[in-house]
């Protein structure tokens, strides 16, 4: 599962009087507003969202979801670029991708050091403006004639290091945002985002492509982090002041950087999450990566038929996304963590088995295999988001994430070359079978942090206490 999104990843404690140290905050996280206290005749009623409460979360969720969509475009438009414009084959793409994800495996740490020092907003807000003026840039040298392959990689890579830079800002942004009970329901909503965005970015992507060029389709991504910069710019909460300390060099920063693993792999709940987190995410992106060749090789399936079951099977991702919230909070995150990668070991195990039977069985199983990892990924990144969120102070946030991030969205690079080198050596049932190990030990990871027994909270001797 991901959670800061993917690979998976890591959120904040909340009351000031849980801050490092027994220091006190300037500020707690805001309240719900509205009236939820029960009607008369003493049944209670469940509060109304809280994008129906709290305006500022509504205006960072409603910027954020704008620019999702517009980064799903990207996804296709950016490689279409470089192959219509410049030629580019199959390895010239792979590394414009690169570019955009090794930042998050190298700077993520470093990142996470400044995302705790400095303003997060003012963070998400720099990043949006960098990512506009970048992403702008190329339609407007093509137009004018003077776009390189050189300039399109260099903005691939700025992209990627401001892509990290907000990420690590917005999850440790969400927590001081939101009252404690709401995280559930924010982590929900953004989960929601990014799923709508992955259904219909990608393929309103192609039609942008198709209709405008890709240089042009880049231009709505850019335009996307400007309109999300300026919600940004509406938001009434200010964070409280930021402690500085007298040393900033460079051995202070490497000495925030041990603090940051020190912090993660030191508590138990937070280690267990990680090592879960990374664990599944290996698998899902070992299955991501096989399935198609493992449809055209191992079952002999037409391209048409692989598209019927990546889209059917993917479609469930939007439907897990709406009940994450209500599945979480009627089971309880912990049994939830271990209900999706439980899920996820029956899945992946299916998949050998659609060699049983003719085409539509394997078309079945493929589909059904895909629907239940579907399902079950926003379900758990909401679990484990919201879990990291409620253990670690706010003062931490970023370290944290800047530590589980490499290992939570680097194992989206580890999987399709573990699960390549395996189905080369053994065939691609083999990798199958491997991906729902991996997603076995996620499910040992869950029983050994004892996870199972949280429900909607963290208890005190499970959360970090920051020095």
């Amino acid at each position: 599962m991901t959670s800061t999104n993917s690979s998976s990843g890591t959120g904040t404690t909340p009351a000031a009087s849980e801050s490092a140290g027994g220091e006190v905050s300037p500020t707690s996280p805001p309240e719900p507003s509205g009236d939820t206290s029960p009607p008369a005749g003493g049944t209670s009623t469940k509060p109304r969202s809280v994008l129906f409460r709290n305006r500022d979360f509504a205006l960072v969720w409603g910027g954020e979801s704008i620019s999702l969509l517009g980064s799903e475009i990207s996804v296709v438009a950016l490689p279409l670029l470089a192959v219509i414009t410049f030629g580019e084959g199959a390895f010239g793409v792979g590394m414009l991708i690169a570019a955009q994800w090794v930042p998050f495996v190298v700077l993520a740490p470093l990142m996470g050091v400044f995302t705790d020092r400095l303003n997060r907003r003012m963070l998400m807000q720099l990043s949006n403006a960098v990512r506009f003026v970048v992403l702008g840039s190329l339609p407007l040298a093509w137009a004018l004639g003077h776009l390189t392959l050189a300039h399109l990689y260099v903005a691939a890579l700025v992209k990627g290091v401001f892509d990290v830079v907000f990420q690590l800002a917005y999850q440790a942004y969400l927590p001081q945002l939101l009252a404690r009970e709401d995280l559930v329901d924010g982590n929900a909503k953004t989960q929601l985002s990014r799923s709508v965005a992955l259904i219909f970015g990608r393929s309103g992507g192609g039609a942008l492509v198709s209709a405008l060029g890709a240089a042009r389709a880049i231009t709505v991504d850019a335009v996307s982090y400007l309109l999300a910069a300026v919600a940004l710019g509406f938001v009434r909460f200010r964070e409280p002041e930021k402690q500085q300390t007298a040393a900033r060099g460079l051995s202070a920063t490497l000495a925030d950087l041990r603090g940051g693993i020190t912090m993660t792999f030191g508590n138990r709940l937070l280690r267990y999450l990680t090592l879960m987190a990374t664990f599944g995410n290996t698998a899902v992106s070992m299955v991501l990566a096989m399935i198609i060749v493992f449809g055209y090789d191992d079952l002999g399936l037409s391209a048409a038929q692989v598209g019927l079951t990546l889209g059917v099977g993917g479609a469930p991702v939007v439907v897990g996304a709406i009940l994450s919230r209500r599945i979480n909070e009627r089971l309880g995150i912990g049994r939830t963590l271990l209900m999706t990668h439980s899920m996820l070991v029956v899945a992946f195990a299916l998949l050998p088995v659609s060699q049983a039977g003719g085409t539509g069985f394997a078309v079945a199983v493929l589909i059904v295999s895909q629907g239940i990892s579907s399902f079950t990924t926003p379900v758990g990144n909401v679990g484990v988001m919201t879990l990291i969120q409620k253990a670690t102070p706010p003062q931490a946030m970023g370290r944290v994430g800047g530590v589980s991030l490499p290992l939570v969205w680097g194992a989206n690079a580890v999987g399709p070359l573990l699960g390549s080198a395996v189905a080369v050596t053994a065939g691609n049932s083999a990798a199958f079978y491997l991906a729902s190990a991996l997603a076995l030990c996620a499910v040992l990871w869950i029983l050994a942090g004892s996870v199972t027994r949280l429900t909607d909270d963290v208890p005190e001797d499970m959360r970090l206490v920051v020095g």
